[in-house]
């Protein structure tokens, strides 16, 4: 059992030596494919956490116009459906209109006509082209403007600070000139214009209601014509709703109309599947190939082991036990490798934030394709040699040698 050990020890060396082109290829391959499914998964993953968690999908619009509708809705309403289980926050729409005071600060000679002074709503609010912009959307003293509208272009008034104008009440059909002033701190995309119209301005829900309650200094208790109640998962959309029209309002969502959703997410972790499947593809045909070929060439070392001593079940044990144990060095090089590129690699896509890639940051692989890759090395390249083994077990130092 000694000699066998150490005979075996020697042959992984020797094999590892020779097989240094194959090996390297195997172990690159290996982590090529964990690492595409790394990306793939943190892509799908990432996708998957902004659909479920921050866009119209875990969302509910409640409006006070409706057939369902018997009441108004107003920061008291705000205040119930945040009391509701699975709500993250709500937010009351509104728009009040937004012109440039000063001529001189227009994009053109051009009259742009009045912006319309929206709320941001996180998930809703087409995404930001230029600025720096956090997810929770401008901040105090801060608007966004659309990249064009009115035949001109606004981007050049990124980071400007504005002064606005818009009416105040001061009586039935009566009003005055009252300001404010915005920073530019973003541009967001319009060329797609939802219900919050073209020529919509992002502002927070505070400054929105803060410009709302000056304008409207008679009114008691501000009104919204619609709000946004966020849910923390699209699966609990459909219960808050209903809860939300138990309370007296007309609601709609997103996720209420969407039902293959859950459909969606196991077809494109499919992928994964099929990365997976290539790899055993690819493990299969270079192993089963490596080892018949290296075992081939060995017809010599085993009539010389037959000629000291050795018997046919010995040498076919020790050379199955040292292609185990190549194939377990090159699948656990390659799944170190790809582990590492996994981490560092979906560290710098997130940092890229590409949109048509966007990826969660120092994501680990795929323990199950991982562990995958250490079993099937190992066994395809015992696979491809049993068969050159048994035949050269069998033969008797004579016949080995004189087939040289």
């Amino acid at each position: 059992m000694n000699r066998n050990r150490v005979f075996a020890a020697r042959s992984v060396r020797l094999s590892l030596s020779k097989l240094r082109p194959l090996a390297v290829l195997m172990s690159l391959g290996i982590a090529v494919f964990v690492f595409a499914d790394s990306i793939v998964g943190a892509g799908i993953g990432s996708y998957s956490n902004n659909v479920t968690t921050n866009s119209a999908l875990n969302h509910v619009e409640v409006t006070s116009v409706g057939p369902d509708s018997s009441r108004e809705i107003t920061d008291d309403s705000l205040s119930r459906f945040n009391q509701i289980d699975h709500v993250v926050g709500s937010s009351g729409w509104a728009q009040i209109d937004l012109a440039i005071e000063d001529p001189a600060d227009w994009p053109s000679p051009n009259n742009p006509g009045a912006f319309m002074g929206t709320p941001f709503i996180s998930g809703i609010t087409p995404r930001v082209l230029l600025g720096h912009v956090s997810g929770d959307g401008p901040g105090e003293g801060q608007i966004l403007l659309p990249d064009k509208g009115q035949g001109q272009k606004y981007d050049q008034l990124l980071g400007k600070e504005l002064s606005f104008v818009y009416t105040k009440e001061i009586g039935p059909g009566n009003g005055e000139p009252a300001f404010i002033s915005l920073r530019v701190s973003g541009i967001y995309d319009n060329s797609s214009p939802g219900m919050d119209g073209a020529q919509a301005a992002y502002v927070s829900s505070k400054v929105l209601q803060s410009t709302l309650a000056n304008a409207r200094p008679n009114t008691k208790a501000l009104t919204y014509p619609r709000a946004y109640v966020r849910v923390d998962s699209a699966d609990e959309v459909v219960n808050v709703q209903n809860q939300v029209r138990a309370l007296g309002y007309s609601v709609n969502s997103v996720a209420g109309q969407i039902r293959s959703l859950s459909g969606l997410f196991a077809l494109l972790a499919l992928v994964s599947w099929v990365i997976g499947g290539f790899l055993v593809i690819f493990c299969l045909g270079v192993g089963v190939s490596v080892g018949g070929s290296w075992i081939k060439q060995r017809a010599r070392e085993v009539g010389l082991l037959k000629a000291i001593g050795w018997s046919g079940a010995s040498i076919a044990g020790v050379y199955m036990v040292e292609l185990a144990a190549v194939g377990l060095i090159i699948g656990l090089a390659g799944a170190l490798l790809g582990t590492l590129c996994s981490i560092v690699g979906t560290a710098v896509f997130s940092g890229l934030q590409l949109d048509l890639l966007p990826v969660a940051a120092w994501a680990m692989p795929n323990w199950l394709l991982v562990f995958g890759a250490l079993f099937c090395v190992p066994l395809f390249l015992c696979l491809g040699a049993v068969g050159h083994v048994a035949r050269l077990a069998r033969l008797d130092a004579d016949s080995s040698l004189r087939d040289l």
